[in-house]
């Protein structure tokens, strides 16, 4: 599998705020990003014309998270977002780029704009968080995807994570959940 060099140009920027979570972050934004070209191409849609969306979404989904490890981690997450769209003067990539990455913990399928894109995000995540089967994405593409950019322990982090974020704001343990 290609590497994707606007993903990686991102996921290096923040090299050194991921610290050890660098490489486990950049396992699970590869394999969302290429879960959801898979999800678009089989839903006939056309992976490519939306990459730059796809890549930066997947680099910021979950940055905050990984670099603060913070659970109301959305809002950091679409600002960063939206601060890097401007730099590369790719503003109107970010109504697609925010929604992808605000919705993508959404607990129901999302039918709203751009849904083209944020369902098979949303979907993409949690093939990828939870290993979820019957989402579209067959064995033998999470297998590929996995082999190329390996899990290193990112399930394991989410977990400490979630379980220490819980512990700290007991009131509201899953922020970033959507209906």
């Amino acid at each position: 599998m290609d590497d994707c060099l606007l993903l990686d140009e991102v996921l290096d920027r923040y090299r050194q705020p991921l610290g050890p979570h660098y490489p486990r972050y950049r396992g699970h934004t590869y394999r969302v990003y290429r879960y959801t070209r898979h999800l678009i191409a089989e839903a006939g849609g056309d992976p490519d014309a939306d990459d730059s969306a796809i890549a930066l979404a997947s680099a910021f989904h979950d940055l905050s998270f990984a670099t603060e490890q913070t659970l109301d981690y959305l809002p950091p997450s679409i600002a960063a977002a939206t601060t890097h769209l401007d730099a590369l003067g790719l503003t109107e990539l970010a109504p697609a780029v925010s929604r992808m990455i605000g919705f993508h913990h959404k607990l129901t399928p999302y039918r709203s704009d751009d849904a083209h894109l944020v369902e098979p995000f949303r979907r993409a995540d949690l093939v990828d968080l939870f290993a979820v089967p019957g989402l579209g994405v067959p064995f033998a593409v999470r297998r590929a995807a996995q082999s190329s950019y390996p899990v290193c322990g990112f399930r394991g982090f989410v977990c400490r994570t979630l379980l220490l974020g819980g512990l700290k704001q007991p009131l509201r343990p899953l922020p970033m959940l959507r209906w």
